[in-house]
């Protein structure tokens, strides 16, 4: 799932050539408003659009997920038993059992992070056939009305609950819950594991140079850090946040971390940027 957890050291080519840039994802056409007070009863939306009630929803039964739930400005879906109230006779979309056991919602089929039609919402894995759509928040894409945007996570929380405590990006975990962002790489090449978040690719990576300036972006992860691709290099994909560093003494060196500012293209050539990313090795 996460290519550069297991082949960060690996050259460029060995993790996507996936250069194609593409527009950033916006909101559904005639949704863009779904939220906004004017004065009367918040308009219709679309599933998988923006809302802030129930009632904007379209189909039986359907309903608006919140912001402090996780979806940032709200998102429609409705329950299913198959994929078929899911589907807008365009594509097929996923009809998901959730692990909590709330039972099972449609969910967006992606492939990648334009497909979700939303701007602050990307792509993640599902199975063989696509991934599905969450939210990854920002200053420039804020949660809603009720909530805050977790920067280590990229997740939008209840108001006021944003993590003060435990492990930032970078730092070693033993489990999701001792880091910031609830994320941990639990690995044996990943020595006293690693903290991270996620984040939405910016425009500028490619296959060519890896990216299009001398400084690796920050994006939307916490000051210092550095929005990687995973395993894809494309505008509006998810990428995960690391430590940003600029020498080993900024990583965990003790612990055999060292701060990789070099890459090898696909074409053979090495490209080194003024700061990197702290990982095993260097």
């Amino acid at each position: 799932m996460l290519c550069l957890f297991v082949a960060v050291a690996a050259p460029l080519a060995g993790c996507g050539d996936d250069d194609a840039v593409v527009p950033p994802p916006g909101m559904d056409a005639g949704a863009e408003d779904a939220g906004v007070d004017s004065g009367g009863p918040p308009p219709p939306s679309t599933l998988f659009g923006p809302c802030v009630e129930d009632s904007q929803c379209p189909g039986d039964g359907a309903f608006c997920r919140l912001p402090a739930d996780g979806w940032a400005m709200g998102y429609c879906t409705l329950p299913c038993m198959d994929r078929a109230p899911c589907d807008d006779g365009i594509i097929y979309n996923h009809c998901v059992e959730q692990t909590d056991g709330s039972g099972s919602f449609c969910e967006r089929r992606c492939l990648n992070g334009f497909d979700c039609s939303r701007d602050g919402y990307t792509c993640i894995p599902y199975d063989p056939s696509g991934g599905t759509c969450i939210s990854i928040c920002s200053e420039e894409f804020p949660c809603g009305a009720g909530a805050d945007c977790n920067s280590w996570s990229g997740a939008c929380v209840p108001e006021g609950t944003v993590p003060t405590e435990g492990g930032v990006n970078g730092d070693s975990c033993g489990a999701s819950e001792e880091c910031r962002s609830e994320r941990c790489i639990l690995d044996p090449d990943w020595p006293g594991g690693y903290c991270y978040g996620f984040c939405i690719l910016p425009l500028g990576y490619n296959s060519n140079t890896l990216f299009n300036e001398d400084t690796l972006p920050e994006a939307s992860c916490p000051t210092g850090d550095v929005c990687f691709p995973n395993d894809s290099l494309t505008r509006g994909d998810l990428g995960v946040c690391f430590l940003g560093c600029t020498s080993d003494a900024d990583c965990r060196a003790a612990e055999g971390y060292g701060c990789r500012q070099s890459w090898e293209l696909a074409s053979g050539e090495t490209r080194t940027f003024t700061n990197g990313i702290c990982v095993p090795g260097g």
